[in-house]
């Protein structure tokens, strides 16, 4: 509901200050008979005063230095752009060289632990070997 608020209220302000600077609508809305032809003299102003206002907006898109601020900006994204990607890259290259070493390590644990898992069997089978001799 703020947001609907707000709205209406910008909406009401925009056409207050469209009222007090245009004169011309001023003395049409004051001598307009009823709502109807009030609104129709409102919907001529504005459709009137949109094309105008396009017709700059277009004009100050087109110009030098708006075109010419539009490089910059792009040429600025596109060396952003790239900085970034350097920093990602950099950032999964030191990833996979850390995931690279916990498998190397995990690797190398894992046969050691086997090599002494292996070992202690053979210990093991042996003590039972000469337990049964020693039963027979």
């Amino acid at each position: 509901m703020k947001k609907l608020s707000l709205l209406i209220g910008t909406l009401g302000g925009a056409m207050a200050g469209y009222l007090f600077s245009n004169k011309k609508l001023r003395k049409d809305l004051a001598e307009a008979k009823d709502a109807e032809t009030a609104a129709r003299l409102l919907g001529k102003h504005l459709q009137r005063d949109g094309k105008k206002l396009a017709a700059q907006a277009q004009e100050f898109i087109d110009s030098d230095e708006v075109q010419h601020n539009l490089k910059k900006a792009k040429s600025y994204t596109q060396d952003t752009f790239e900085t970034a990607r350097k920093e990602l890259m950099k950032l999964v290259n030191r990833a996979e060289e850390a995931a690279s070493t916990a498998a190397q390590s995990a690797n190398s644990s894992a046969r050691t632990a086997a090599k002494k898992a292996a070992g202690k069997a053979k210990r093991t089978a042996r003590r039972m070997k000469t337990k049964v001799r020693k039963l027979l």
